[in-house]
């Protein structure tokens, strides 16, 4: 396969990476890490290949712990416990395995409200946190798209480098 047709196909690949931030049943980030990777070991890594490919990882980490970060910063924000946001996390963690990229999202609400019910007894305060939680997802929905941009425009660099 010529070099010309990695680089597309794998520019592709980065775009469904890129749509996977939007359409949670996509991979996101980790898709557009691995495309850059594959492009190193496929098409070479050139003088400052190691040097963007780590860019591209650093930001791709920063990406994956941004959905975690962000949404419970904001469910912080909304007036949820720690406890409540570390129960948010694990049920967001279980209802990814129990119903793909929509279950993270759906546990993790229902998590933050049933563990802040729970704790205070209050319904008005556990919507308050959880949707903190949902306003902190959105936040971290921003981010990540702005990472993956920049992902991607580090892998163009990189090409351009070659």
């Amino acid at each position: 396969m010529s070099d010309i047709l990695i680089t597309i196909l794998l520019g592709l690949a980065m775009l469904v990476g890129l749509a996977g931030i939007i359409l949670p049943v996509l991979p996101d980030v980790i898709l557009i890490w691995g495309a850059a990777l594959l492009y190193g070991l496929l098409i070479g890594w050139g003088r400052y290949g190691p040097w963007l490919f780590a860019g591209i990882t650093v930001l791709g980490l920063v990406g994956l712990l941004a959905d975690a970060w962000v949404s419970g910063l904001g469910a912080r924000k909304g007036g949820a416990s720690f406890w409540s946001s570390i129960g948010g996390l694990v049920t967001g963690i279980i209802g990814l395995f129990v119903g793909g990229p929509l279950g993270l999202i759906v546990g993790m609400l229902l998590g933050i409200f049933l563990i802040e019910y729970w704790i205070h007894q209050d319904a008005d305060r556990a919507m308050r946190a959880m949707f903190g939680m949902g306003v902190g997802y959105g936040a971290s929905f921003i981010v990540k798209i702005f990472l993956g941009l920049a992902m991607i425009a580090i892998w163009i660099a990189w090409i351009i480098s070659l």
